[in-house]
């Protein structure tokens, strides 16, 4: 009869741990990353009974838990794509749209700068319109600045975000490598046992550390895992958790890098760092925000270089010749640490057509200079003193040392600096330099248009310069135009050829030569002293508007920025739709893993009553070992 109780008695004990486990799913079926457990029952040996064997009971086998490893994997990755590709969808969306908005955009400023600006040219003498086109022009350069703080403000951002991502990593970090210690002692504590509730919470806080950055999670064989960031930085080994720091870039004090907090020296890693919100904050630095400052610098410093070239040229209304029209920042050059020599350098704007917006990298081996783009990695040889590299003039100095090396930032804050560099509307060029007159004395049909002067050219003139045409200027019967007060000449010109027109270029000054002159007319050059109501300048400055000078020749100012705005537009589109589907399949992934791993009540409430109902059965065993051993003791009581 002790057998019977004993079966009983297992039964009843295996059936309450059984009856417990199932408690335990219903009460943590809402937590977060709690696995459903089950209870293995085992038969106990049997024993010998003559010539068979009779059974001995039940016991527990073990609780496992419902796992899927690649159910928990998939999780883990599709979180964090998910995280990463809602937040940089989140600040691409934001940056679309702050570029995008009339009240703070470019465009808008441009349209009213250009219309101010034909404004003056339809009244060149008049004050008031001058004031306009000072106003508008300061509004415009006032868009600029505003644009680059709130670019300054998404950097400081990221950088926030970096800094708390890394802080949060850390922890998690810590977190894993305490949990794999627990696990591995409670593992060979237990041999053939898991601790399901620290799998359970290891796995909540990888799949957390993975919504923070991409990570590789590779098994031990004691139970604890090794984890691995960016290219294979060792994050967790074992119960050893190691850290990421965070430091300020030596170029750009308000951007932080990653770097590992024991080895700083290695450098920023975070350009192999991907996956999660970290991750995604520095794509978006570096794939969206850098080049819009990029693109942004670049038109500032265009539409500078090129106002201010053509506005040179032209003279106010005190007849002074006109200055720059904007000022813009100059170039940054940093020299490294640990350079010997003395080298020294100037970095003007060749070309603005040609800029890129990069920042380089100058390298000096003991017989030349090397200048290295540190966005395309494109490098150029320097033989001589002096390179034109896109767009940007190079001119060294001083006496460098081999090995000595500088970094250059051309365009640093183009557009953050921005200002008006005239306040006087009288200041404003609108006049052309120079005028053509016409000898009263002509008897030809003779013509020359408004003498233009190159960007180059050496004004005020000081001396008037008169051309007189001769039917032999040239001897043998050629004739053209004797040039005196200047240099060159004499100009060939054969009225029976040239008469509706020849170009001429005569040193820094072209014109156009027209018509019938015959022998002693002559034309004057000269400088323009009173160009009140003279408006050609202003007519070549508001023409910028529509030419394409920027981009190697293919963009206007408009088309700049308009590219601008498409680009970051077209990445706000493309990461709102890759979010959308990382969130979908990370919806699929977690119903996947809850189909195995979730707790389902229905499944449960039957699980509680069919072991409820066995307790009762394995109690009413017992029961019946008692009556019959007690009947056993009525028999042989005396």
């Amino acid at each position: 009869m002790a057998d019977i109780l004993n079966i009983g008695a297992s039964a009843l004990l295996s059936l309450q741990r059984a009856i417990s486990t199932t408690g335990n799913n219903i009460a943590n079926a809402n937590t977060p990353g709690y696995s459903r457990q089950r209870v293995d029952f085992a038969t106990t040996p049997a024993e010998r009974a003559g010539n068979s064997f009779l059974g001995t009971g039940v016991k527990i086998a073990g609780i496992e838990r419902a796992f899927n490893q690649f159910l928990v994997t998939d999780v883990q990755n599709r979180s964090s794509a998910s995280a990463g590709l809602s937040l940089r969808s989140d600040l691409t969306s934001r940056l679309d749209g702050l570029l995008a908005d009339p009240a703070v955009g470019v465009s808008p400023a441009l349209d009213s700068f250009f219309g101010a600006l034909q404004g003056v040219a339809n009244n060149p003498g008049s004050l008031p319109e001058r004031q306009v086109l000072l106003s508008e022009a300061e509004g415009l350069a006032l868009r600029f600045r505003t644009l680059e703080q709130q670019f300054q403000q998404f950097n400081d951002e990221v950088s926030g975000r970096i800094e708390t991502g890394v802080s949060e990593i850390n922890g998690l970090a810590r977190s894993i490598a305490d949990l794999n210690l627990q696990i591995s002692q409670a593992s060979a504590s237990q041999a053939g046992s898991a601790p399901n509730d620290l799998l359970d919470a290891r796995d909540l806080a990888l799949q957390r550390l993975a919504e923070k950055v991409s990570v590789t999670v590779v098994p031990r064989n004691d139970g604890a895992v090794n984890v691995m960031v960016g290219n294979g930085q060792s994050l967790v080994v074992g119960s050893e958790a190691s850290a990421l720091g965070t430091v300020r870039d030596r170029a750009d004090g308000s951007r932080t890098n990653i770097v590992l907090a024991g080895s700083p020296a290695q450098g920023d890693i975070g350009r192999f760092i991907s996956g999660g919100e970290v991750g995604a904050a520095l794509s978006f630095r570096s794939d969206v925000l850098d080049s819009s400052r990029r693109e942004l610098d670049v038109l500032a410093a265009g539409v500078a270089t090129t106002i201010n070239a053509q506005h040179r040229q032209g003279i106010g209304l005190n007849g002074a010749p006109g200055g720059n029209f904007f000022q813009l920042s100059e170039p940054a050059v940093t020299a490294d640490g640990g350079n010997t020599g003395s080298a020294s350098l100037s970095v003007a704007i060749d070309d603005p057509g040609a800029l890129t917006g990069a920042d380089y990298r100058l390298e000096f081996d003991g017989a030349q200079w090397s200048i290295s783009n540190l966005q395309t990695g494109a490098a150029t040889a320097v033989t001589g003193s002096s390179a034109i590299v896109d767009g940007l003039q190079f001119n060294f100095g001083g006496s460098p040392a081999s090995g000595d090396g500088l970094r250059v930032q051309p365009l640093l804050q183009a557009a953050g600096n921005l200002r008006l560099a005239i306040s006087d509307p009288a200041d404003v060029a609108a006049a052309g330099p120079l005028r053509a007159t016409v000898d009263p004395a002509n008897l030809g049909s003779g013509a020359l248009s408004s003498p233009e002067a190159t960007a180059g050219a050496s004004l005020p003139l000081g001396a008037a310069l008169t051309l007189t045409f001769d039917p032999d200027a040239l001897g043998a019967g050629q004739p053209g135009f004797l040039v005196a007060g200047g240099p060159g000449g004499p100009i060939a010109f054969d009225p029976a050829v040239d008469a509706e027109g020849k170009s001429v270029t005569l040193g820094d000054l072209s014109f156009t030569l027209t018509g019938q002159p015959v022998a002693g007319d002559s034309f004057v050059i000269a400088d323009n002293v009173d160009g009140a109501g003279d408006n050609r300048n202003a007519l070549a400055l508001a023409e910028l508007q529509t030419e394409r000078i920027l981009g190697s020749g293919t963009a206007s100012y408009q088309d700049a920025y308009g590219g601008l705005v498409a680009s970051v537009a077209v990445a706000s589109r493309q990461a709102s739709s890759e979010a959308d589907v990382a969130a979908v399949l990370l919806n699929q992934a977690v119903a996947a893993s809850d189909s195995v791993q979730g707790v389902n009540l229905d499944e449960e409430a039957a699980n509680l009553l069919r072991y409820q109902q066995a307790y009762q059965a394995a109690a009413q065993v017992i029961s019946v070992a008692d009556t019959v051993f007690q009947t056993l003791l009525s028999a042989t009581r005396r």
